[in-house]
């Protein structure tokens, strides 16, 4: 429309609803389809016309942790009846397996449903890892194939994992080997 009048919503209105009136709609009802094309054309017209939403800049370097990371995996954590996904279990038996590693402690073939039962995983190397992570949050990474922990276990072992990898304190359990 570039700032001058645009008269086509008005012609195309008068011929749209003269044409409705002579194929036998009555007068008032040809008014009417007239007066709905008219506004229509106009909101094509003024739709039209504006400029185009200029292309989003270069997305930003993510780096991990970021908060796209952390929401994907808040979203993998949705399952049904209240527990979570087994994507989200092994997840975090990955994240609690490597901050293991972070603070010394590496546990053959990772944290998993079988480490707790494992012959290739020493017995000292299997009670370390159930000190640093609590009864709880060994119970629950460990558990069973087929059951699936709720959010608040999850929620806690989130928490333990986060603090493994933040406490600089050194285990009293790290000097044994």
């Amino acid at each position: 429309m570039s700032g001058r009048r645009s008269w086509r919503p008005v012609i195309t209105a008068v011929i749209v609803g003269v044409s409705a009136g002579v194929l036998g709609l009555r007068w008032g009802d040809a008014l009417l389809v007239g007066l709905v094309t008219a506004v229509l054309v106009a909101v094509g017209l003024v739709s039209g016309s504006r400029d185009p939403d200029p292309w989003p800049q270069a997305r930003r370097e993510e780096t991990a942790g970021t908060r796209r990371e952390v929401a994907a995996l808040t979203w993998s954590f949705i399952g049904r009846d209240g527990r979570v996904s087994e994507a989200a279990v092994r997840r975090l038996r990955s994240d609690a397996t490597r901050r293991l590693a972070q603070r010394g402690l590496v546990v053959p073939g990772g944290i998993s449903s079988s480490t707790a039962t494992s012959p290739h995983v020493p017995d000292e190397v299997r009670e370390r890892a159930r000190a640093e992570l609590g009864d709880r949050a060994w119970r629950i990474l460990t558990a069973p194939g087929g059951w699936m922990p709720s959010l608040a276990d999850i929620g806690h072992c989130v928490d333990v994992v986060e603090r493994l990898g933040t406490d600089t304190t050194p285990s009293p359990m790290r000097g044994l080997t």
